[in-house]
C-alpha cells in the first residue's frame, strides 16, 4: 500500500465532490495490491449510489481497504463506519496512516451493532460467506439502513463445492449467489441487480457474483 501525502489526500477528498476517478484512486492507494486493482471497486462505488455526504458501513470490513476507498468518495460531509468481528486494530492503524476518520465498530457475528436507520448504504466484500447467522445479520442490517438505502454484496462463486451445502461452501470461503438471493428476499429486501459475473477471471478461477439489493417497501 502507499500511503498518500497529506497535500495529495487533501487533494483528493476535494476530487471526491466533483468526479473522482474511483479506480485510479484505488490504483494510487494500493499499487501492489492486485487483488484491490480488478475488483471494480468503482462499480461497487456506483451501485452503492454514495456520494460525498453519504453514510457508509463497510461490514466485514477487515483491515479496512475498501473502508478507506469509501471514506474519501463521501468526504468531506459524509462518513464510513468499518464493521468487524475482529479485531481492527490494524485497520485503525491503516485510516491514521492515510489522514482518514473512519469509525471502527466491533460488530457480533449476527449483528453490525449499528443504529437505526443511520447508513445510506452497506457495503460486505468476501464476508458473507462467513456470516453464521445470515437472517439475524440482514434484519439488523435492513433496520440500519435509511428509506432507499442499499446494501451491495460482492462473495467468492463456488466451483466443485457448487452443489454442497451452505456449510461445505463457507467451509472453503465461497457461497453461490442463489442462497443469498434468497437470503435477501426471506429477510425483507428486494433485488435490484445481480452478476453473476462482476469479477471474473479464467486463469486463476477466480469469480465473484456481486447483488444490490435495497429494503422492500412495505405497502
Amino acid at each position: 500500500m502507499r500511503l498518500l501525502a497529506p497535500a495529495a489526500l487533501a487533494a483528493t477528498l476535494i476530487l471526491s465532490a466533483q468526479q473522482l476517478d474511483v479506480q485510479k484512486l484505488v490504483e494510487d492507494l494500493y499499487p501492489k495490491n492486485d487483488r484491490m486493482k480488478k475488483m471494480r471497486v468503482a462499480d461497487m462505488v456506483r451501485e452503492l449510489a454514495i456520494h460525498p455526504g453519504s453514510q457508509v458501513a463497510d461490514i466485514g470490513c477487515g483491515t479496512g481497504e475498501f473502508s478507506l476507498v469509501l471514506a474519501i468518495v463521501v468526504a468531506p460531509q459524509g462518513h464510513v463506519t468499518c464493521v468487524d468481528v475482529d479485531d481492527l486494530r490494524e485497520a485503525r492503524r491503516h485510516f491514521k496512516s492515510n489522514h482518514v476518520k473512519v469509525t471502527t465498530v466491533r460488530g457480533a457475528s449476527d449483528d453490525p451493532k449499528l443504529p437505526p436507520t443511520s447508513v445510506d448504504a452497506v457495503l460486505i466484500v468476501n464476508a458473507y460467506h462467513e456470516m453464521e447467522n445470515p437472517s439475524a445479520m440482514l434484519r439488523h442490517i435492513r433496520d440500519a439502513l435509511k428509506p432507499g438505502g442499499r446494501l451491495v454484496i460482492c462473495d467468492n462463486t463456488p466451483h466443485r463445492t457448487a452443489l454442497r451445502p451452505r456449510e461445505a461452501q463457507a467451509n472453503n470461503h465461497v457461497i453461490a449467489e442463489s442462497l443469498a438471493a434468497t437470503d435477501l428476499e426471506s429477510a425483507g429486501f428486494r433485488i435490484v441487480h445481480r452478476d453473476s459475473a462482476f469479477v471474473d477471471d479464467p486463469d486463476s478461477e477466480d469469480q465473484h457474483w456481486l447483488i444490490v439489493a435495497t429494503v422492500l417497501t412495505q405497502k
